[in-house]
């Protein structure tokens, strides 16, 4: 027997009989490439199958059983028009639900904002969820989420973030809905990582295409996942291995690595490896982006042929600016999630409108369940 409770416009279900309804994410199959002999422990302390009623809160709270607490990792309330507010985020039961809504200025909800108008747009801003875990990450460690992304002009996002804002990997970052004017990006999911320095603030990411991942038949992956109301999921994933090694998976198949000075990405069915160059110490453009040199194309993927592309560069595919000391990725990190409307889209134009913020069809991105493994050493 189920029944319903509408809080601050989410609907929230409950049942006595809703544990043991969805998968048991410990049990699940982890993808065939990672079946190699490894024994992999599952941490049963920062995974989450969100078969739990978490009810929306106007001030900051832990939930999960400690797991996460229901905003960013410091005070900074988010990007570009976004405000991140406590109460868009909620747990039905059966998924992690986090919301947007159009940002109510002077009547915001907690918490207040930090910059009352950003971007100079009072009346464009965006309050949406976050979270953030209680306990971090470090590498070998396994990560992976079955999601479902918002049909609307926002990133949904689950990402890794060092405490000092240093080093990122992003798992999924996806602006699911086609309009206005973004079915461009729709159709893809973006795998990435950042390398910063804070002050002044600067920002290394790999661009070449490869960091784009497409699927035939999905022009929209926030059509894909609405799925006209019958919700879809995509799994994604990452193996942080070492810290100049990382492995990106969707739906359970390897995808994308970068390894030290070369990286391989799938597309059109091949494996083509390469590696980053420069020239008077910036790193090398064509065509608008990060260049590659072609090493190879394989029909399968192979790690020793991805050593053998390193060894041929100069070039770190991780951090080619060394702005870790040229240690690669080594911090603990934190795991978020979230929706946020990003400056770089807004200065396009490409911002929610309010009938799609208002709209539980389009501006709710969803998360089944969040897992993590470590490899037994």
């Amino acid at each position: 027997m189920k029944f319903y409770k509408i809080i601050l416009g989410i609907i929230i279900i409950s049942s006595h009989t809703i544990f043991g309804q969805t998968e048991n994410i410990k049990d699940l199959p982890l993808p065939e490439h990672l079946q190699d002999g490894t024994v992999w422990e599952f941490q049963d302390d920062l995974s989450d199958n969100f078969n739990y009623t978490f009810l929306p809160k106007n001030k900051k709270t832990d939930f999960g059983n400690g797991k996460w607490f229901n905003f960013y990792q410091s005070k900074w309330d988010g990007p570009g028009t976004t405000y991140w507010k406590y109460n868009h985020v909620a747990v039905d039961g059966n998924d992690l639900i986090i919301k947007a809504s159009r940002w109510k200025g002077k009547n915001e909800t907690a918490p207040k904002a930090l910059k009352f108008n950003k971007m100079g747009k009072p009346k464009g801003g965006v309050s949406a969820g976050c979270i953030t875990s209680n306990k971090t990450v470090v590498y070998p460690v396994f990560i992976e989420s079955k999601s479902s992304v918002a049909n609307i002009v926002l990133a949904s996002d689950v990402w890794l973030l060092s405490p000092d804002a240093t080093q990122e990997i992003d798992i999924m970052e996806c602006y699911g809905g086609k309009e206005p004017g973004n079915s461009y990006f729709a159709k893809s999911i973006h795998i990435s990582h950042h390398s910063f320095i804070r002050k002044p603030f600067t920002d290394y990411q790999p661009r070449d295409k490869g960091a784009w991942y497409n699927r035939d038949g999905v022009t929209g992956w926030g059509e894909y996942c609405w799925n006209n109301g019958d919700r879809k999921y995509v799994r994604t994933g990452v193996y942080w291995k070492s810290p100049v090694h990382f492995e990106h998976y969707i739906d359970g198949e390897l995808v994308r690595v970068l390894y030290d000075k070369a990286l391989a990405t799938k597309i059109n069915g091949k494996w083509e490896y390469g590696y980053p160059t420069m020239t008077n110490g910036k790193l090398d453009v064509q065509y608008g982006k990060q260049k590659i040199t072609p090493f190879s194309t394989k029909d399968t993927y192979s790690f020793a042929e991805l050593q053998k592309a390193s060894k041929v560069s100069s070039v770190s595919i991780i951090d080619p600016y060394e702005y870790q000391g040229g240690k690669g990725f080594t911090k603990p990190l934190n795991i978020i999630i979230n929706l946020e409307s990003q400056d770089w889209h807004v200065k396009a134009g490409r911002t929610p409108t309010d009938a799609d913020l208002k709209d539980p069809a389009k501006n709710t991105m969803k998360v089944d369940w969040f897992r993590v493994y470590k490899p037994k050493l």
